[in-house]
């Protein structure tokens, strides 16, 4: 588990690869998560702009 300053850290070094830019594809890798993933997330989220990262404790918001 990642400590809080390196969640920081992650989220300081993506947000400007990130920020403004669009999601054109996305793969769920792991299927077997705690919280299954919404029906047609995939779907959902192509084609969106990414407007900011944001930071929750550990999470990265996107």
């Amino acid at each position: 588990m990642p400590e809080l300053p390196e969640v920081e850290t992650v989220r300081r070094g993506l947000a400007p690869a990130l920020e403004g830019r669009r999601i054109v594809h996305v793969t769920q890798r792991r299927p077997d998560l705690r919280f299954p993933l919404p029906e047609r997330f995939a779907e959902r989220l192509t084609g969106r702009l990414v407007s900011r990262l944001d930071r929750r404790a550990k999470y990265i918001l996107v």
